[in-house]
């Protein structure tokens, strides 16, 4: 049986075990290549404040942090 994206989805928004959770988000945020704003300015060697208004950077909060991910344009959902 193939493991559907719901399926995973689900067990992410049911597990309890923050170990698990944090591995998850290690993962992603390695293979999505997510820097802060900051960090994804100096990599393009633009301005933190032109990362922000850019809609070639998909923004998302992480805790309280705004972090940016290159490859996904902001209002892109494709996944949906």
């Amino acid at each position: 049986m193939e493991i559907t994206r719901n399926q995973i989805l689900n067990y992410i928004n049911n597990c309890e075990n923050k170990y698990e959770l944090l591995t998850f988000l290690e993962l992603s945020a390695d293979k999505l290549e997510i820097k802060t704003i900051s960090a994804m300015a100096r990599l393009e060697n633009k301005s933190p404040n032109g990362i922000k208004q850019s809609k070639a950077y998909r923004k998302t909060i992480i805790g309280e942090q705004l972090m940016a991910v290159k490859g996904l344009r902001d209002n892109d959902v494709s996944w949906l």
